[in-house]
Protein backbone atom coordinates (compact mmCIF):
# COMPACT_ATOMS: atom_id res chain seq x y z
CA UNK A 1 0.00 0.00 0.00
CA UNK A 2 2.78 2.40 0.97
CA UNK A 3 4.74 1.43 -2.14
CA UNK A 4 1.81 2.24 -4.41
CA UNK A 5 1.30 5.55 -2.60
CA UNK A 6 4.96 6.52 -3.15
CA UNK A 7 4.76 5.54 -6.81
CA UNK A 8 1.68 7.73 -7.27
CA UNK A 9 3.37 10.62 -5.46
CA UNK A 10 6.46 10.36 -7.64
CA UNK A 11 4.30 10.25 -10.77
CA UNK A 12 2.45 13.41 -9.71
CA UNK A 13 5.70 15.25 -8.99
CA UNK A 14 7.16 14.24 -12.37
CA UNK A 15 3.96 15.39 -14.10
CA UNK A 16 4.04 18.75 -12.31
CA UNK A 17 7.71 19.30 -13.19
CA UNK A 18 7.06 18.38 -16.81
CA UNK A 19 4.09 20.75 -16.94
CA UNK A 20 6.15 23.55 -15.41
CA UNK A 21 8.98 22.89 -17.87
CA UNK A 22 6.58 23.00 -20.82
CA UNK A 23 5.13 26.28 -19.55
CA UNK A 24 8.62 27.74 -19.22
CA UNK A 25 9.65 26.50 -22.64
CA UNK A 26 6.66 28.23 -24.18
CA UNK A 27 8.04 31.58 -22.97
CA UNK A 28 11.37 31.20 -24.78
CA UNK A 29 11.93 32.20 -28.38
CA UNK A 30 15.32 30.67 -29.22
CA UNK A 31 18.43 32.18 -30.81
CA UNK A 32 17.09 31.81 -34.34
CA UNK A 33 14.42 34.41 -33.66
CA UNK A 34 16.95 36.68 -31.94
CA UNK A 35 19.12 36.56 -35.06
CA UNK A 36 16.39 38.05 -37.21
CA UNK A 37 16.88 41.46 -35.63
CA UNK A 38 20.19 41.12 -33.77
CA UNK A 39 22.32 39.25 -36.28
CA UNK A 40 25.66 40.80 -35.27
CA UNK A 41 25.06 40.37 -31.54
CA UNK A 42 24.05 36.73 -31.94
CA UNK A 43 27.08 36.05 -34.15
CA UNK A 44 29.39 37.63 -31.57
CA UNK A 45 27.96 35.72 -28.64
CA UNK A 46 28.22 32.41 -30.52
CA UNK A 47 31.92 32.91 -31.17
CA UNK A 48 33.09 34.02 -27.71
CA UNK A 49 33.57 32.23 -24.41
CA UNK A 50 29.89 32.46 -23.48
CA UNK A 51 29.00 30.12 -26.32
CA UNK A 52 30.65 27.32 -24.33
CA UNK A 53 28.01 27.62 -21.63
CA UNK A 54 25.84 25.17 -23.57
CA UNK A 55 28.47 22.51 -22.98
CA UNK A 56 28.67 23.23 -19.25
CA UNK A 57 24.95 23.63 -18.55
CA UNK A 58 22.24 21.58 -20.17
CA UNK A 59 19.74 24.31 -19.25
CA UNK A 60 21.67 27.03 -21.10
CA UNK A 61 19.42 28.91 -23.51
CA UNK A 62 21.83 31.01 -25.54
CA UNK A 63 20.84 34.68 -25.62
CA UNK A 64 17.99 34.05 -23.21
CA UNK A 65 20.35 32.73 -20.54
CA UNK A 66 21.15 36.40 -19.79
CA UNK A 67 18.23 38.24 -21.37
CA UNK A 68 15.48 36.01 -20.02
CA UNK A 69 12.47 34.59 -21.91
CA UNK A 70 12.14 36.44 -25.19
CA UNK A 71 8.93 35.21 -26.80
CA UNK A 72 6.93 38.28 -25.80
CA UNK A 73 9.71 40.57 -27.04
CA UNK A 74 9.75 38.89 -30.46
CA UNK A 75 6.05 39.61 -30.73
CA UNK A 76 5.93 43.20 -29.44
CA UNK A 77 9.50 44.31 -30.34
CA UNK A 78 9.38 46.49 -27.19
CA UNK A 79 12.58 46.99 -25.16
CA UNK A 80 10.68 46.66 -21.87
CA UNK A 81 9.67 43.11 -22.80
CA UNK A 82 13.22 41.78 -22.68
CA UNK A 83 15.84 41.81 -19.94
CA UNK A 84 18.88 43.94 -20.82
CA UNK A 85 21.66 43.88 -18.16
CA UNK A 86 23.07 47.15 -19.54
CA UNK A 87 19.83 48.92 -18.60
CA UNK A 88 19.39 47.36 -15.18
CA UNK A 89 20.61 48.96 -11.97
CA UNK A 90 24.07 47.85 -10.92
CA UNK A 91 22.90 45.33 -8.32
CA UNK A 92 20.54 43.55 -10.71
CA UNK A 93 23.03 43.60 -13.59
CA UNK A 94 25.80 42.11 -11.47
CA UNK A 95 23.42 39.49 -10.06
CA UNK A 96 22.85 38.26 -13.61
CA UNK A 97 26.58 37.71 -14.12
CA UNK A 98 27.37 36.39 -10.64
CA UNK A 99 24.66 33.74 -11.00
CA UNK A 100 27.12 31.94 -13.32
CA UNK A 101 30.44 33.55 -12.40
CA UNK A 102 30.29 32.73 -8.71
CA UNK A 103 33.97 31.74 -8.53
CA UNK A 104 36.24 34.68 -7.86
CA UNK A 105 33.36 37.01 -7.00
CA UNK A 106 32.59 35.98 -3.42
CA UNK A 107 33.87 39.34 -2.15
CA UNK A 108 31.93 41.35 -4.75
CA UNK A 109 28.96 42.18 -2.52
CA UNK A 110 29.87 45.22 -0.44
CA UNK A 111 33.15 45.80 -2.28
CA UNK A 112 34.15 49.39 -3.22
CA UNK A 113 33.00 48.87 -6.81
CA UNK A 114 29.66 47.43 -5.70
CA UNK A 115 29.21 50.28 -3.23
CA UNK A 116 29.86 52.84 -6.00
CA UNK A 117 27.18 51.28 -8.24
CA UNK A 118 29.71 49.81 -10.65
CA UNK A 119 28.41 46.63 -12.26
CA UNK A 120 30.02 43.87 -14.29
CA UNK A 121 28.82 45.45 -17.54
CA UNK A 122 30.49 48.73 -16.58
CA UNK A 123 33.83 47.11 -17.42
CA UNK A 124 32.93 44.10 -19.55
CA UNK A 125 31.13 43.91 -22.89
CA UNK A 126 29.40 40.53 -23.03
CA UNK A 127 29.27 40.43 -26.83
CA UNK A 128 32.82 41.70 -27.32
CA UNK A 129 35.39 39.42 -28.95
CA UNK A 130 38.06 42.04 -29.63
CA UNK A 131 39.53 42.57 -26.16
CA UNK A 132 40.98 40.23 -23.57
CA UNK A 133 38.52 39.09 -20.87
CA UNK A 134 35.72 40.77 -22.84
CA UNK A 135 36.72 44.18 -21.52
CA UNK A 136 34.89 47.18 -22.87
CA UNK A 137 38.24 48.87 -23.60
CA UNK A 138 41.48 47.68 -25.17
CA UNK A 139 43.28 46.75 -21.94
CA UNK A 140 42.88 46.31 -18.20
CA UNK A 141 44.61 49.62 -17.47
CA UNK A 142 42.55 51.62 -19.95
CA UNK A 143 39.40 50.17 -18.42
CA UNK A 144 40.48 51.13 -14.89
CA UNK A 145 41.73 54.58 -15.91
CA UNK A 146 38.32 55.36 -17.39
CA UNK A 147 37.23 56.10 -13.80
CA UNK A 148 40.52 56.39 -11.92
CA UNK A 149 41.96 59.43 -13.68
CA UNK A 150 43.95 60.59 -10.64
CA UNK A 151 45.77 57.26 -10.42
CA UNK A 152 46.48 57.40 -14.15
CA UNK A 153 48.15 60.79 -13.69
CA UNK A 154 50.42 59.34 -10.99
CA UNK A 155 51.46 56.44 -13.23
CA UNK A 156 52.75 58.95 -15.80
CA UNK A 157 55.11 60.64 -13.33
CA UNK A 158 58.85 60.05 -13.55
CA UNK A 159 59.00 57.35 -10.86
CA UNK A 160 56.36 54.64 -11.16
CA UNK A 161 55.72 50.95 -11.61
CA UNK A 162 56.16 49.72 -15.22
CA UNK A 163 52.56 50.15 -16.32
CA UNK A 164 53.63 51.98 -19.48
CA UNK A 165 56.20 51.14 -22.13
CA UNK A 166 56.49 53.85 -24.74
CA UNK A 167 58.67 51.62 -26.90
CA UNK A 168 55.64 49.43 -27.61
CA UNK A 169 52.98 50.40 -30.10
CA UNK A 170 50.20 49.78 -27.58
CA UNK A 171 52.13 51.45 -24.75
CA UNK A 172 51.48 48.56 -22.36
CA UNK A 173 54.11 47.84 -19.74
CA UNK A 174 55.15 44.78 -17.76
CA UNK A 175 52.51 45.38 -15.09
CA UNK A 176 48.83 46.20 -15.00
CA UNK A 177 46.40 47.37 -12.33
CA UNK A 178 45.27 43.80 -11.64
CA UNK A 179 48.77 42.78 -10.57
CA UNK A 180 48.01 44.54 -7.28
CA UNK A 181 44.21 44.92 -7.27
CA UNK A 182 41.33 42.48 -7.73
CA UNK A 183 38.47 44.52 -9.20
CA UNK A 184 35.94 41.84 -8.24
CA UNK A 185 36.49 42.36 -4.52
CA UNK A 186 38.92 41.35 -1.78
CA UNK A 187 39.04 41.16 1.98
CA UNK A 188 41.75 43.83 2.10
CA UNK A 189 41.52 47.60 1.71
CA UNK A 190 41.49 49.28 -1.71
CA UNK A 191 40.82 45.95 -3.45
CA UNK A 192 44.42 44.86 -2.75
CA UNK A 193 44.81 41.23 -3.82
CA UNK A 194 46.62 40.23 -0.60
CA UNK A 195 45.90 40.32 3.11
CA UNK A 196 47.49 43.76 3.44
CA UNK A 197 49.35 46.44 1.48
CA UNK A 198 52.70 45.26 2.83
CA UNK A 199 51.99 41.63 1.92
CA UNK A 200 51.31 42.73 -1.64
CA UNK A 201 54.52 44.79 -1.83
CA UNK A 202 56.58 41.93 -0.39
CA UNK A 203 55.47 39.66 -3.24
CA UNK A 204 57.99 41.53 -5.40
CA UNK A 205 60.16 43.29 -2.83
CA UNK A 206 61.21 40.35 -0.69
CA UNK A 207 64.44 42.06 0.36
CA UNK A 208 62.48 44.50 2.53
CA UNK A 209 60.29 41.94 4.23
CA UNK A 210 60.08 41.95 8.05
CA UNK A 211 60.62 40.80 10.71
CA UNK A 212 64.07 42.20 11.33
CA UNK A 213 66.09 42.80 14.48
CA UNK A 214 65.74 46.57 14.26
CA UNK A 215 62.46 47.64 12.70
CA UNK A 216 61.47 50.99 11.30
CA UNK A 217 57.94 51.44 12.65
CA UNK A 218 56.74 53.38 9.62
CA UNK A 219 57.75 50.49 7.36
CA UNK A 220 56.15 47.92 9.64
CA UNK A 221 52.87 49.83 9.65
CA UNK A 222 52.55 50.38 5.89
CA UNK A 223 54.74 50.89 2.85
CA UNK A 224 52.33 53.67 1.87
CA UNK A 225 53.65 55.86 4.70
CA UNK A 226 56.62 56.67 2.51
CA UNK A 227 55.75 55.46 -1.00
CA UNK A 228 52.97 56.22 -3.47
CA UNK A 229 52.51 52.93 -5.36
CA UNK A 230 50.89 54.65 -8.34
CA UNK A 231 53.82 56.98 -8.97
CA UNK A 232 55.63 60.11 -7.86
CA UNK A 233 57.96 62.80 -9.13
CA UNK A 234 60.34 61.90 -6.31
CA UNK A 235 62.78 59.03 -6.57
CA UNK A 236 61.60 55.53 -5.63
CA UNK A 237 57.99 56.75 -5.64
CA UNK A 238 58.48 58.56 -2.33
CA UNK A 239 55.58 60.75 -1.22
CA UNK A 240 58.03 63.58 -0.43
CA UNK A 241 61.70 64.33 -0.94
CA UNK A 242 64.27 63.59 1.73
CA UNK A 243 64.89 64.97 4.30
CA UNK A 244 61.37 66.47 4.38
CA UNK A 245 59.83 63.02 4.22
CA UNK A 246 61.69 61.90 7.36
CA UNK A 247 60.99 65.16 9.17
CA UNK A 248 57.24 64.52 8.93
CA UNK A 249 57.71 62.01 11.77
CA UNK A 250 61.11 62.89 13.25
CA UNK A 251 60.35 66.41 14.42
CA UNK A 252 62.44 66.60 17.58
CA UNK A 253 65.86 65.64 18.84
CA UNK A 254 69.39 65.87 17.54
CA UNK A 255 69.61 67.02 13.92
CA UNK A 256 66.26 65.94 12.45
CA UNK A 257 64.68 69.37 12.38
CA UNK A 258 67.77 71.42 11.59
CA UNK A 259 67.40 72.86 8.12
CA UNK A 260 71.15 72.98 7.65
CA UNK A 261 73.31 75.15 5.46
CA UNK A 262 73.52 74.82 1.68
CA UNK A 263 76.44 72.39 1.76
CA UNK A 264 75.32 70.48 4.83
CA UNK A 265 75.87 66.73 4.53
CA UNK A 266 72.44 66.13 6.06
CA UNK A 267 70.48 67.87 3.31
CA UNK A 268 72.45 66.95 0.18
CA UNK A 269 71.99 64.01 -2.14
CA UNK A 270 69.51 61.62 -0.48
CA UNK A 271 69.46 63.38 2.87
CA UNK A 272 68.81 61.22 5.95
CA UNK A 273 69.52 57.97 4.13
CA UNK A 274 73.10 59.10 3.52
CA UNK A 275 73.73 57.77 7.02
CA UNK A 276 70.59 55.77 7.84
CA UNK A 277 70.96 53.58 4.77
CA UNK A 278 69.04 50.58 6.13
CA UNK A 279 65.84 52.55 6.33
CA UNK A 280 63.61 49.47 5.87
CA UNK A 281 65.16 47.74 8.89
CA UNK A 282 68.38 46.06 9.91
CA UNK A 283 69.50 42.67 11.23
CA UNK A 284 72.95 43.96 12.21
CA UNK A 285 73.59 43.82 15.98
CA UNK A 286 74.70 47.45 15.87
CA UNK A 287 71.95 48.59 13.51
CA UNK A 288 69.74 50.25 16.12
CA UNK A 289 69.97 53.56 14.23
CA UNK A 290 69.44 51.77 10.92
CA UNK A 291 72.92 52.79 9.80
CA UNK A 292 74.15 49.28 9.01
Amino acid sequence: MVKKYLQCLIAVIVLLLATQSMAEDSEYAGDKKCRRCHKDAVTDIQTNIHSKASYWDAQARGCESCHGPGKKHTETKLAEDILNPARLDSEQASAQCVSCHDKGTRHWAGSPHDAMDVSCVSCHSVHNNDHDKMLSKSSVDETCFGCHAEQRAFTLKRSSHPLHDMSRADGEGKMSCTDCHNPHGTQAEALISANSVNDKCYECHQEFKAPVLWEHSAVKESCLNCHNPHGSNHEMMLVAKEPRLCQQCHEQGRHQTIAGEENSFFVTNRGCSNCHAQIHGSNHPGGVKLKR
